[in-house]
């Protein structure tokens, strides 16, 4: 669960989004990443690092620079999570440390299972 956590945490900037954006496109540098987004290096570098340690990048030194491309396999795995959330499946891909009962408690039923009703908006 921290995986997928630290993962959505990544993607919650929308920075960060622009240059997973940019790296589903081509590899490339971070200082290309800076022009293109018109914003500092520095400011790259540290969106970078939150890429990174999410592993949804990785950076192969090529010269005198680092060139960074997407990790489609973590991305994949976000994307199967949405996935069984969406389709009613038992999000099995992580712990959720917490007991989801397949059944309305007597409390529950009480109220008319208004409760346990899943949202199918």
């Amino acid at each position: 669960m921290d995986q997928i956590l630290q993962i959505f945490k990544a993607l919650s900037d929308e920075t960060r989004l622009k240059i997973l954006i940019i790296l589903s496109k081509k590899r490339i540098c971070g200082k290309g990443i800076a022009k293109h987004l018109g914003v500092s290096e520095a400011a790259v570098s540290q969106h970078i690092r939150v890429l990174k340690e999410a592993g949804i990048i990785v950076g192969e030194k090529v010269g005198y620079y680092v060139h960074y491309d997407l990790q489609k396999s973590k991305l994949s795995e976000i994307i199967k999570f949405i996935e069984e959330m969406n389709n009613d499946y038992i999000v099995s891909s992580c712990q959720l440390g917490m007991h989801i009962p397949n059944e309305c408690s007597i409390s529950c039923k009480s109220n008319q299972n208004k409760c346990c009703q899943r949202n199918n908006k």
